[in-house]
């Protein structure tokens, strides 16, 4: 720090020199002494004109108020291109040097610019003026995250280039450009999402000021350097280093430059048209990269052809890196991602596995056109980006893979984000954004799920061709440009003929959703059925407070109707657009009404008793993704109070002999929260009366099936037969069941072949539940040497779910150590909540530790570990998790907090409500 200040004090005098503010103090006789008086009143005006540069440390001390968090760049000030030369190499220092020159268009004359910088040291600034360089001061504004270049003479509009020295640290946080560690290998990579552009080089960032980088980096010869587009040159120096020059991008936002620099390996290129694939990863991983290359072209291929639009970049890299705190990142031309959503050996990898990194890729792909080519205005619109790609991926990949029935897995995803919705804190998708925390998070289940939700109702609602020739309209008008909600929903009314908006726009603007009830009545002496709308909360005095009209939506409802005819249904279509309507039933021959055919809605269909013993009796007739959507949309109704725990306990006891997995997973989330959360809780004989009542209906699926795949067996057996040992196992804890899954652990850590894929999550936690020490220890061995990132993480998350007091202990002691990467702790310590006897232990850690854990949970996974702190159950901890975290506030988190707060009131109003009606259930 003293030769920070004495190198600064250096510069002030150079400084001042060039400004005439040295004049020398010598007195030589009367003339001197007058000459040294001009000269002072000369420096004092300087000093005025031009002062000290701000001080970064001092003006950090103060807070930023709501207005400089919500500060916006000027718009008469845009910048047209941006070179840029970094000199680094993460091997040899945590510490980087780059040069940037901005050319400008001014709108007007100004004496100051204006653009982002966090926690960068600026050296020299200019400007370039019809060739003339003039000097700029710097003045820092941390509260706002920008800096100042103040000028003596006015810049005229029109064209300026800005140049600009400055450094920086390798982040440690994952975002900006952070260093990242693989065995004793050392590497850079940027995360510049949402908004830490301004982290790793001063820029415009802000989504609408696209621009084209030209980026060079000069660095050790043994580090590769990818970046956005491909490498134009490259010069070799003669003290061992290089210099990488990248071709011009065409215009993109700041937060969608990438870099990676380190000892990465590609993998061979495959071609999908002109286009060439690669995947890069950290050595060791090289025989891991065939199955996303196969992904990866076959959705560029699918996309291209969806919007009638080629690629728009010269070549896609997908890089796995180590240490990454999203799921994936939609660089164009340089799409980075965790390992484990990349790598994958399918010998070894569950189908689900696959079916994630599948979809994972093709979502990002999806994003060179949403996203990329097109970019939203302004993070409000971030949904525009993120729900299209969600919602494209699952459209791509279903047609490529019906196999993989893909739409339910988003029915899953779709589930969590209802559940979410029905919070009164939730958020409308559409949402205004002030400051960069409150962009970072929206990054959650309503911007995505929800989003994609309302996307496939739009479409479906408008006919699938109508729609995609309205996107392709949009994607074409608005190519390498930003775009709004309107333009989508002009481009969309214009092919279908329909006012899109007055539609879409309720779902986009109004927090929540709805629940629909659905009853039979005569009106006339003639059968109809009556429909009911209103806002679903979870908890009922979530109601007292919000006032104002209630909310209302235009429901584009599809019903499935039982026609008496075995195997045979129909659809029937309504637009539902006020609180209350009645429909003709349409015949006198109805055997049952389902609410929401193919899922295709969101919203929660609440079945009178009388339809819903209807259903219960045909529930054969209802596709897989119904009866999924039924049990999940059931479970909800009780938890919100509009039905009886018996109600859902009668379903899930209906699907005892299901053998659709998606339909099982979806009984497993009830049954699983009810073993670890309300049973234990009511009376000590209701846990153990619910394994018993778990064992006795789904049992007989274990016997059935039994453990090894039979020849020929087909992927939904053998994924059914993983989904009834998790209900039987970790639900019923058959022991049975559980001595066989700890017997087969033993086996498959001595052979990874003596285990069908499929089973190894259940298994292995299974046999952590009941292990000691010594299976510990081999857990935490296996984790170490595990040959693909899924085992790793597989044995990773399994060391959180033992039991015993010392080994969760241990397992705490890990999230503060070095074994761990930082995109994981958060992920261990939220899988210790789910861990009944684990909870108390992690919390009480957590407030102890903080000082440390706060460093390691990245700002994107802090919400979310917030998230999971209402499994502590009681009054007591709520009051505990309030204060703490008000003390202590994680990024972007506060919304998260609000969250969790509510639904710590919510149980407690539900376990004296339903734990009793539980306890009387499970007595009968």
């Amino acid at each position: 720090m003293a030769a920070r200040t004495r190198a600064r004090k250096k510069s002030s005098r150079k400084a001042a020199k060039q400004t005439g503010l040295g004049t020398t103090r010598r007195k030589q006789g009367a003339r001197k002494k007058a000459a040294h008086k001009r000269a002072s009143a000369k420096q004092a005006k300087s000093r005025k004109r031009l002062p000290k540069r701000t001080s970064r440390k001092k003006a950090a001390r103060r807070p930023a108020t709501a207005a400089e968090r919500a500060f916006r760049l000027p718009t008469d000030v845009r910048p047209i291109s941006m070179d840029i030369h970094l000199d680094l190499d993460p091997s040899l220092s945590d510490r980087y040097a780059g040069d940037i020159g901005i050319t400008l268009q001014l709108g007007r004359g100004r004496k100051s610019v204006e653009l982002h910088a966090a926690d960068l040291r600026i050296g020299r600034a200019f400007a370039r003026v019809a060739g003339e360089r003039r000097r700029a001061r710097v003045e820092y504004h941390p509260e706002r995250e920008t800096i100042s270049l103040h000028f003596e003479k006015i810049l005229p509009a029109g064209h300026s280039r800005l140049e600009i020295a400055f450094s920086a640290r390798l982040r440690g946080d994952l975002c900006g450009l952070y260093g990242a560690q693989a065995a004793d290998r050392k590497f850079a990579f940027s995360q510049l999402a949402p908004t830490h552009a301004r982290r790793f080089v001063p820029c415009f960032d802000e989504p609408s000021l696209k621009t084209r980088f030209r980026l060079a980096v000069t660095t050790g010869r043994d580090n590769a350097v990818l970046s956005n587009s491909r490498i134009e040159a490259e010069d070799l120096h003669n003290d061992g280093r290089k210099t990488v020059h990248f071709a011009t991008t065409p215009l993109l936002s700041t937060y969608l430059l990438a870099l990676a620099v380190g000892p990465i390996e590609a993998s061979e290129a495959v071609m999908c048209g002109q286009t060439p694939i690669r995947v890069w990863h950290v050595p060791g991983h090289e025989g891991m990269a065939k199955f996303a290359l196969g992904v990866a072209r076959e959705s560029l291929t699918r996309l291209e052809r969806w919007f009638d639009l080629p690629y728009p970049y010269d070549k896609l890299d997908l890089v796995a890196v180590p240490d990454f705190e999203f799921g994936a990142m939609e660089n164009p031309g340089a799409v980075f991602f965790r390992e484990t959503l990349l790598l994958l050996d399918p010998s070894m990898a569950t189908l689900a596995e696959q079916k994630r990194v599948a979809e994972v890729i093709c979502h990002e792909l999806a994003h060179m056109w949403y996203g990329d080519l097109v970019t939203m205005a302004w993070w409000d619109d971030l949904w525009l980006n993120e729900a299209f790609a969600t919602w494209m991926a699952f459209t791509i990949l279903d047609p490529w893979r019906p196999e993989w029935r893909i739409w339910q897995l988003f029915g899953h995803r779709r589930a969590a984000a209802l559940d979410a919705d029905a919070l009164s804190n939730t958020h409308s998708i559409y949402t205004p954004v002030k400051s960069a925390a409150e962009a970072t998070q929206n990054f959650d289940l309503i911007t995505y799920e929800k989003g994609a939700a309302v996307i496939r109702m739009v479409e479906r609602f408008l006919g699938a061709e109508t729609f995609r020739s309205g996107v392709r309209l949009y994607i074409r008008r608005h190519r390498e440009s930003n775009a709004i909600a309107a333009d989508l929903w002009n481009a969309l009314s214009e092919v279908s003929g329909q006012n899109v908006e007055s539609i879409v726009r309720p779902w986009l603007e109004q927090e929540g959703h709805p629940v629909v009830s659905i009853r039979r009545a005569e009106r006339d002496g003639l059968g109809v059925v009556e429909l009911r709308q209103q806002r679903l909360w979870l908890h009922a005095k979530s109601t007292k407070k919000v006032s104002g009209k209630p909310a209302r939506w235009p429901i584009p409802m599809v019903g499935r109707i039982g026609t008496g005819v075995a195997g045979e249904t129909r659809l029937a279509r309504h637009l539902l657009t006020s609180a209350r309507q009645q429909i003709p039933a349409q015949g006198s021959n109805i055997t049952f009404i389902y609410g929401n055919a193919d899922e295709g809605g969101f919203y929660r269909p609440d079945h009178a008793p009388d339809i819903f013993c209807d259903l219960l009796d045909d529930i054969d007739q209802l596709t897989p993704m119904e009866r999924q959507g039924l049990v999940d949309h059931q479970w909800a109704l009780v938890r919100s109070g509009h039905a009886t725990m018996a109600s859902v306990l009668d379903l899930c006891a209906r699907l005892g002999a299901e053998h659709d997995p998606d339909v099982l997973a979806a009984v497993g989330v009830p049954l699983r929260w009810l073993s670890r959360q309300l049973a234990p809780d009511v009376t000590p004989a209701s846990e153990p009366k619910l394994r018993a009542w778990v064992e006795v209906y789904f049992g007989g699926q274990v016997d059935a099936l039994g453990w090894h795949p039979a020849p020929g067996e087909d992927a939904h057996t053998r994924l059914r037969r993983a989904e009834i040992l998790s209900i039987v196992g970790l639900v019923g804890h058959a022991s049975s069941v559980l001595d066989e899954a700890s017997l087969r652990c033993l086996q498959y850590l001595q052979d990874r072949g003596s285990l069908a894929p499929n089973l190894t999550d259940v298994v292995v936690s299974i046999a952590a539940m009941r292990g000691g020490p010594p299976l510990y220890d081999a857990f935490h061995r296996a984790m170490k040497s595990a040959p693909t990132p899924q085992e790793e993480r597989r044995f990773l998350l399994a060391l959180a779910d033992f039991t015993r007091s010392d080994l969760i202990d241990r397992t705490l002691e890990l999230c503060v150590g070095d074994e761990i990467a930082m995109q994981d702790v958060g992920s261990v310590l939220i899988r210790l909540f789910a861990n009944r006897a684990a909870r108390v232990p992690t919390w009480l850690f957590i407030q102890r530790r903080w000082s440390r854990l706060r460093k390691l949970i990245a700002p994107q996974l802090g919400g979310r570990l917030i998230a999971a702190t209402p499994a502590l159950g009681t009054p007591a901890y709520r009051r505990e998790v309030a204060a703490f975290f008000r003390k202590n506030p994680m990024p972007a988190s506060d919304r998260a907090l609000r969250q969790a707060l509510e639904r710590f009131d919510w149980y407690r109003g539900f376990r004296g409500r339903a734990g009793d009606d539980l306890s009387d259930y499970l007595k009968g």
